[in-house]
């Protein structure tokens, strides 16, 4: 793409795209894609170039307006890495700040960080699979801590949270070898060898996360709550050891 037509199509009052990436393709080079550029072609740090309103919101950006239209992102190869840090220490605790909920009623504020916890959930999830392992999502740092929410809505949110681990690791206890046979696919021997190899890999890693301290915290305030859910969950703890 050329430079300069690349850049006045973006900074123009009706933009042919909404963000603009930036690659290094050697020392003092650098190529622009109005599209996200095969994952191969981030060998450094890129950059992405966003506008900061929506396409029927748009304004012509000249020196007066670019530091309030544009935002700058660093990008790299390890891009949901990325994303999951940057919702998680950023804004969460944005989101979660008192202050930047003043005026927002209890019903909307609770809302919002419910379905935000849920996106952190699922990109952390994403990150596993991306891996081929499986993460089971930590709830929300102040959940047990908190003043402000209640011993109920506490025990709910960490409830959510093991019936989530709980779906995800019988996912991973049902796997079998057969699968790829059920599949119409017809594998050679060593597609077995390699099958037991990851699901093996991938109860340590399930096995390890249950001895988070992390996680022990969640069982244990459960516990003291009289929570329906840690009985179950505890036998399906010695079925991963088991298996594992």
């Amino acid at each position: 793409m050329n430079f300069r037509k690349a850049v006045n199509d973006f900074l123009d009052e009706s933009p042919a795209y909404n963000y603009l990436f930036a690659v290094p393709t050697g020392a003092e080079a650098i190529q622009f894609y109005s599209e996200p550029p095969a994952l191969e072609k981030l060998k450094k740090k890129s950059l992405l170039i966003l506008r900061a309103r929506a396409k029927d919101q748009v304004e012509k950006i000249d020196s007066s307006n670019i530091d309030k239209e544009i935002i700058f992102m660093e990008l790299d190869r390890r891009i949901l890495e990325g994303l999951h840090l940057v919702c998680n220490d950023v804004f969460m605790p944005v989101l979660g700040n008192p202050l930047n909920m003043i005026g927002w009623s209890d019903l909307v504020s609770k809302d919002l960080m419910d379905k935000f916890h849920v996106f952190l959930a699922y990109t952390c999830v994403t990150l596993g699979h991306a891996k081929g392992r499986t993460v089971l999502p930590p709830p929300p740092n102040d959940v047990t801590s908190s003043e402000k929410t209640s011993s109920k809505d506490k025990s709910q949110l960490l409830e959510q949270a093991i019936v989530h681990w709980t779906k995800q690791i019988k996912t991973v206890l049902r796997m079998d070898p057969e699968t790829v046979l059920k599949n119409g696919n017809d594998p050679d021997p060593t597609a077995e060898v390699a099958f037991w190899r990851s699901k093996s890999a991938n109860l340590d890693a399930i096995c390890e996360q249950l001895n988070y301290e992390r996680i022990k915290k969640v069982l244990k305030f459960l516990e003291q709550n009289k929570s329906t859910y840690t009985g179950p969950f505890s036998k399906l703890q010695k079925e991963v050891h088991i298996a594992s």
